[in-house]
């Protein structure tokens, strides 16, 4: 598993294609409720629709960098 250190995330060892890394992650208390009870309502894990929203982030990025 590979950690992160400092505010800056920078490239983690190499990993296999496929491997996963665990992090850490601080929200305020009333949206961690929030998440839960969406996730509830969704029928996904918490897991699953921030993996979602992570994956939207960096498509979108990808397609506002190619159009700069």
């Amino acid at each position: 598993m590979a950690a992160f250190h400092g505010l800056n995330a920078s490239k983690t060892s190499t990993l296999p294609q496929g491997g996963v890394v665990e992090i850490g992650l601080l929200l305020p208390a009333n949206q961690a409720d929030a998440l839960v009870e969406l996730s509830k309502r969704r029928h996904q894990s918490v897991a699953q629709i921030l993996r979602g929203l992570i994956d939207r982030a960096l498509t979108d990025d990808e397609a506002a960098t190619r159009w700069s």
